[in-house]
């Protein structure tokens, strides 16, 4: 006699509410049958109980509805695999987001009943089903088999829309604002800002839940979603969104720090840029071939990444704000650092659906915390990561979704992937360190000798004693008089000295950024060169060997041309603070100068689309070194066409003025690049000092001391409209 499985009729429940992680779950799968359904919408309304009523939640959707056969044939029985078999929706524009057959069954953690009323097209006309479920009875009948569901059906007008309404009654569970805003930040995580395939609307219908309800429903529900909006960026991007109801997913996508974007192929090799947001916003290309699996890894398929880095120290956070074009003043710090938070986690989606709970603000799923612990400054913490990742379905990756709907399983594929985004973020780490030592971010501020002098001005002393009689004031004035002067001719001589003192530590800093750039050119250096010799003997070979070496000579070439031209340009910039002998100053016309320079950049010009204004009379006429002014003009210029090509705009300009100024002559050098920071004036002549992804730090630094050399000055001009470089010049004693 052969023996059957005969299913216990708790097993509904078992795969159904016991294996789900609480109501937010289940809805967000009910909102992902929807999807299937090829919905534009999936609406969800909840209604408190009121008047001895108990609570209802409805869930409504406009897809393509079910059939009395679907119903049957499909909704009713579990594990069904139709959609394992139907990779995509009816129309084959969606690929679908369930699988296992069990999404549905979570419903009964909402509420102990559920009513299903569904219209949809057969045999050209409508039909509507309805059925009622208590999911008691499966704790209370014995065996599945024995369970009859009643399931009516009939005919409805043509007019009448396709579509599913789910209503669940009795709570399972109190919706508290607590609950309600879990469901809410569940919701918004859901679908990704980058991969949805179409466009699908989630709404959720808070308005029955006022504050005159009784406990725990007695809270304003459009309040809570209105202030869950503003944690979006969509909320400051001029978005039109006057229907709260309608869930924006977290995104602060358009603006962060930095930004890592690309995919992994199928061998795990990525091909992507890392681009600096907060500095020159040019894309560096970052290529990593793919390591062997270990014995215990699988590979996990195409990978698509984008992940946005942030910097949270304050001025970090206020300069972050302020590219979004936020009021940062009317947000504040905490709100702001907040809108991050609830932005940090890199989610997993699958068909554009993230896959809970990755991507959750305290679910650190690549333990970037830990990893962080040994090296704060360098690496990338949980809280300061935003992003996405985009995997293929469960048989190209091999990365399968737990039947919990709880993340996926630990498999070989899982491991893979983590090592992988562990990988590429070892590789960017440095990148960003190396930038926040040069751009001076989270440096101490330097210390100040003006507000030293306004202390040693001794007025709040003065203040205090006004209160005295005249004749006792006198003596005590004329002594802090005397002790201000002292204080004074002091603050004098130590800030000659600080300036002397910084001189000497910016040669200093020079030439350690020439040791560290000038390193990094003689390592292709002396690789190509080796290659070079090394391969030569094939170089004529009839062979594999020799048709190799011959395709890559060409590179070995190129790579010590390039070597080449960096050591040439960077021995070039050092030339005017090199010390070296240079004879005598001289007269020279300013004119020609300025000329040279513009004549030497002319390519770079054009090529940038930067128009040159030079208004300069041609008399004008300087004394000092003339290669001082020509190097300071070619890194001021060069910077401003760098920048003025980092940001879009009409056209490009930069405007060049002059005017006497006693003994001197200023030059006013203008351009309509992006706006210098407030935080960066001090230390933009700083040797190393850079927001450029590739730069030395050296340019600015080199153009002040260059001037210096001339007995001349380099500053910049704060409060304009234009960002305005000044230098000032030695004027020509001799009359022209």
């Amino acid at each position: 006699m052969m023996a059957k499985l005969r299913p216990r009729a708790r097993l509904i429940r078992t795969i159904g509410d016991k294996l789900i992680s609480g109501p937010e779950a289940a809805i967000i799968e009910l909102v992902k049958n929807s999807y299937d359904a090829e919905a534009s919408y999936a609406k969800i309304k909840i209604f408190p109980p009121r008047n001895g009523k108990p609570g209802e939640i409805h869930i409504t959707d406009d897809g393509h509805g079910m059939t009395r056969d679907v119903i049957l044939g499909h909704w009713l029985e579990p594990a069904n695999d139709t959609k394992t078999k139907r990779a995509h929706s009816l129309s084959g524009k969606r690929k679908v987001l369930g699988a296992k057959g069990v999404g549905r069954f979570a419903a009964a953690s909402l509420g102990r009943f559920l009513t299903l009323e569904s219209v949809a097209d057969t045999k050209g006309e409508k039909e509507k089903n309805r059925i009622d479920l208590d999911w008691q009875i499966f704790e209370e009948v014995k065996y599945l088999d024995e369970i009859d569901l009643d399931i009516t059906t009939s005919t409805c007008d043509e007019s009448t829309d396709n579509g599913v309404l789910i209503v669940i009654k009795e709570f399972l569970t109190d919706w508290t604002e607590e609950r309600v805003k879990s469901l809410i930040q569940e919701l918004k995580k859901l679908a990704s800002p980058i991969h949805a395939d179409d466009k699908f609307n989630i709404v959720l219908d808070l308005s029955e839940f006022l504050e005159c309800n009784e406990p725990p429903y007695n809270f304003d529900g459009i309040s809570v979603l209105e202030e869950f909006n503003q944690l979006s960026e969509n909320s400051f991007d001029g978005e039109d969104n006057e229907d709260v109801s309608i869930i924006k997913p977290f995104s602060i996508r358009k603006e962060a720090d930095y930004l890592l974007e690309g995919k992994f192929d199928n061998h795990g090799a990525f091909s992507g840029y890392f681009t600096i947001l907060r500095g020159d916003r040019k894309k560096s290309e970052i290529e990593i071939p793919a390591f062997k699996l270990s014995s215990e890894e699988l590979h996990c398929g195409k990978v698509d990444v984008e992940l946005r880095i942030f910097d949270l120290e304050s001025q970090s956070v206020e300069k972050l704000f302020e590219r979004m074009g936020v009021n940062f003043a009317k947000i504040g710090l905490r709100k702001a650092r907040e809108i991050i938070s609830k932005n940090a986690g890199i989610g997993i989606y699958r068909n554009g659906f993230r896959i809970r709970p990755y991507g959750d603000p305290d679910q650190d799923w690549l333990k970037l915390e830990k990893r962080r612990v040994q090296k704060p400054s360098v690496r990338i913490g949980h809280g300061q990561v935003s992003g996405f990742i985009n995997v293929g379905s469960e048989e190209e990756s091999k990365l399968i979704e737990r039947s919990s709907r709880e993340g996926l399983e630990n498999n070989g594929a899982f491991l893979r992937l983590n090592n992988l985004l562990e990988k590429l973020l070892l590789t960017i780490e440095p990148k960003r360190f190396d930038f926040r030592a040069k751009a001076g971010i989270g440096r101490k501020p330097k210390p100040s000798i003006d507000k030293a002098r306004s202390i040693a001005s001794l007025e709040e002393i003065s203040s205090a004693i006004q209160s005295l009689t005249p004749e006792q004031q006198k003596p005590i004035l004329l002594k802090i008089e005397k002790e201000s002067k002292a204080l004074t001719k002091s603050l004098d001589e130590i800030e000659e000295y600080q300036k002397l003192l910084e001189s000497r530590a910016a040669l200093g800093l020079v030439v350690g950024q020439v040791i560290h750039d000038g390193r990094s050119y003689l390592v292709p250096l002396e690789s190509h060169s080796k290659s070079i010799i090394e391969h030569a003997p094939f170089l004529l070979d009839d062979s594999k060997k020799g048709d190799l070496v011959r395709e890559y000579y060409p590179t070995y070439g190129a790579g010590i041309k390039t070597a080449v031209d960096g050591l040439k340009s960077l021995f070039k910039s050092l030339d005017p603070i090199s010390g070296r002998k240079r004879g005598r100053p001289m007269n020279f016309y300013a004119k020609e100068v300025f000329d040279d320079v513009l004549n030497l950049l002319s390519d770079e010009l054009i090529s940038n689309n930067v128009n040159v204004d030079l208004c300069l009379d041609e008399k004008v006429m300087l004394y000092g070194y003339k290669q001082d002014l020509q190097s300071s003009l070619l890194n001021i210029l060069h910077n401003a066409i760098y920048w003025i090509s980092s940001v879009e705009n009409e056209g490009g300009f930069i405007f060049i003025d002059s005017f006497y100024e006693g003994d001197s002559v200023a030059f006013l050098i203008k351009n309509n690049g992006p706006e210098i920071d407030k935080d960066d004036v001090e230390t933009i002549f700083d040797a190393g000092f850079t927001l450029k992804s590739n730069g030395h730090g050296l340019g600015l630094s080199i153009a002040k001391e260059a001037c210096i050399n001339s007995k001349g000055d380099l500053i910049l001009l704060e409060r304009l409209p234009l960002t305005t470089f000044k230098i000032t010049f030695p004027r020509s004693k001799e009359v022209v």
